[in-house]
């Protein structure tokens, strides 16, 4: 992975590059919901300033930087799960073989995110899974030092503040737990005993960490406060069906049946060997528990499947590895002593261990050899040093934006999606030319006005279009953007009654572009 970022260092997805011009604007001095509006709640941004900084300090792409900041979460998680199957659970040689399963998948479902990587469902699993497996190992009876459970306990509940529905799948988990050591509790045990289990240093860091988050909100000022709270959140929360589609069109399409085809799959091994490795079936349940927020939101969007991806991918991974287990056991069962049994499970070990590093390496170096290949981005163009497959850029808005903007320019996107505008404004260096990073309040406010019922609540949101707009253009006056691109066709109709032409009076048309009409400023400053 480390390769595959250092190869693709532009190389970005929508929400992400969308996030991390927000963290850039903060680091700039920028409030949020003042100097940048989107309705996302601010953690990420402020986890993002992390890559922003080091962005600045290094004088390297901030798609670089982030991409780098993510293998950090990746090694991160990873070390911290290896950690305790290690040192807290006392597991055999098979166990062993197993867990290693279930940590390969935790790395290895990264790989098949492309421009989904770095989405906050992403972030979630790696900062979640050394809990689950540290709360695994605390109903297993297993002796956690203090620090140890605050470290854990702390970056789980940065994952789980990204996005509230999270909590969702950390109730499931530590309900299958709690229901599990409730199970094998001998007869006439005091069920006081397993809720002491609740009562530990990593909970309590946990909800420490999240009481802070919401604390912290308190203490922001008056202005993002009313911007948020007042407005962003309630009108998101009446107009979010805006984006809704069918159920039949969150399953159809191959890229979501295949989720569920690997659900299918990893409930089928979680089964199997449950009886015998219980974190199996721990990790099965956090998968199942990432199915129901996907399914109730009715969007379809392909990144809020995530945690039920890489939950079956990491339990098939630790499944396949308890069947390799029973393979060599079935071989050796009645030939070898216990000591030559163990011997031989810990050199299956080492020598998957030795398989995976050779299949990387090969992998990495086929991609190296592929990028070789293709047309390369200059990254001086833009005051980088180095280059860039060009095909990680490859947009007809970042061709308008390389032919008409340098580094530093400030350029608006006006339509109802985070794309077009985002990745091509944050890889390009270019700056927002307006406080609205997209324009999907108004595209939310029309479904308001469309759909809802007539409300004080409703009208009072909806008299928000007049300072949106005014806002617009304000920020055009001011800011003086190079470039505005306006989204036209039946997909704009929403934007129709505000005539934005009226503010770009300054501006000369220049193309016309999937969806999308290009302004160009005619008299730069």
């Amino acid at each position: 992975m480390l390769v595959s970022v250092l190869l693709h260092p532009l190389r970005i997805g929508w929400d992400p590059a969308l996030h991390l011009q927000c963290a850039q604007l903060i680091v700039a001095g920028g409030l949020p919901y003042v100097d940048m509006f989107d309705v996302n709640p601010p953690l990420i941004w402020y986890l993002d300033m992390l890559p922003a900084l080091l962005s600045s300090a290094g004088n390297i792409p901030v798609t670089l930087a982030f991409n780098l900041f993510m293998c950090l979460l990746l090694l991160l998680s990873s070390s911290l799960c290896a950690y305790v199957v290690v040192s807290k659970l006392s597991c055999d040689s098979q166990n062993l073989l197993v867990n290693l399963g279930l940590i390969f998948g935790l790395l290895y479902f990264n790989f098949f995110l492309t421009f989904d990587f770095g989405q906050r469902e992403q972030i979630f699993v790696l900062l979640y899974f050394p809990f689950l497996f540290l709360r695994f190992a605390r109903y297993q009876g297993a002796a956690i030092t203090s620090g140890e459970a605050v470290l854990i306990g702390t970056l789980a509940s940065i994952g789980i503040c990204l996005k509230h529905y999270f909590l969702f799948n950390a109730i499931c988990v530590e309900l299958f737990l709690i229901l599990g050591a409730s199970r094998e509790a001998p007869r006439g045990a005091s069920r006081k005993e397993w809720w002491r289990n609740l009562l530990v240093p990593e909970n309590f860091a946990a909800l420490a960490c999240a009481l802070l988050y919401l604390a912290h909100f308190f203490f922001l000022p008056q202005a993002v406060k009313d911007n948020y709270f007042g407005f962003l959140v309630p009108a998101f929360a009446a107009g979010y069906q805006f984006w809704d589609t069918s159920l039949a069109s969150s399953l159809a399409a191959p890229d979501k049946r295949g989720v569920f085809f690997l659900l299918s799959l990893a409930a089928l091994l979680a089964l199997s060997f449950s009886h015998r490795y219980a974190l199996l079936s721990c990790c099965a349940a956090f998968a199942f528990a990432g199915v129901v927020p996907y399914l109730l939101q009715f969007k379809g969007w392909a990144y809020q499947d995530i945690p039920a991806f890489a939950g079956a991918v990491i339990v098939i991974c630790g499944g396949l590895a308890a069947l390799l287990v029973a393979i060599i056991e079935g071989v050796i069962r009645s030939k070898k002593s216990i000591e030559k049994q163990s011997a031989i499970f810990t050199t299956s070990c080492l020598c998957l261990l030795v398989f995976i590093a050779g299949f990387s390496l090969v992998n990495a170096r086929e991609e190296y050899e592929k990028i070789k290949g293709e047309p390369n981005f200059d990254l001086s163009t833009i005051g980088y040093s180095g280059d860039s497959p060009y095909s990680d850029i490859d947009s007809p808005f970042a061709t308008i934006i390389l032919a008409h903007a340098k580094p530093h320019d400030r350029v608006i996107f006006i339509g109802n999606a985070v794309a077009p505008g985002f990745p091509p404004t944050t890889q390009l260096r270019v700056k927002p030319g307006s406080r609205h990073l997209h324009c999907c309040i108004l595209s939310v406010l029309q479904y308001i006005k469309d759909v809802r019922e007539v409300t004080p609540e409703n009208s009072r949101l909806l008299s928000f279009k007049d300072r949106i707009v005014k806002e617009y253009a304000e920020d055009i006056e001011k800011n003086k953007p190079v470039l505005i691109f306006v989204q036209n066709g039946p997909a704009a109709e929403y934007l129709a009654p505000y005539n934005f032409n009226q503010y770009l009076k300054q501006y000369k048309k220049i193309d016309d572009v999937a969806g999308y009409t290009a302004y160009e400023l005619q008299v730069k400053s």
